[in-house]
């Protein structure tokens, strides 16, 4: 499992992604071998970006945004924990694909299979609309 290293590649999955809101976090999806993504202009920048992803060895790539008013940093990092704990378990799900979750105030009392439970909810909408 990839992670999206720098402000760029997050960038760049907020600008050309789907989003998703849940009543505890945000989720941007990008599947990023869509045949409408390879047909639009993009920047010098954009385009390296995108054929970094897509010249990754490993398809699937994960973005964790926790801000600092969730909590301290035990409380973010937990968070963080469980969502790439569910990323390793569904990341065949996903293929050639770029999630990014963004943490919303509520999510640290949330239990795992809550999270969980919600994120899968997401799932057709995700696969209905994989393209940016």
């Amino acid at each position: 499992m990839n992670t999206l290293k720098n402000k760029a590649e997050f960038d760049f999955v907020y600008k050309n992604g789907r989003r998703h809101y849940g009543e505890f976090f945000n989720l941007y999806v990008l599947n990023f071998s869509h045949p409408s993504l390879q047909k639009r202009e993009f920047s010098y920048k954009e385009k390296k970006i995108l054929s970094s992803f897509c010249n990754a060895r490993e398809k699937f790539f994960l973005g964790l945004s926790v801000s600092k008013k969730i909590g301290n940093s035990p409380e973010r990092n937990k968070i963080k924990r469980r969502f790439r704990a569910f990323c390793r378990q569904y990341h065949h799900l996903f293929p050639e694909t770029i999630i990014i979750f963004m943490a919303k105030d509520g999510v640290s009392a949330m239990q795992y299979a809550q999270m969980e439970k919600e994120i899968l909810g997401f799932l057709p909408k995700v696969a209905g609309k994989k393209s940016a």
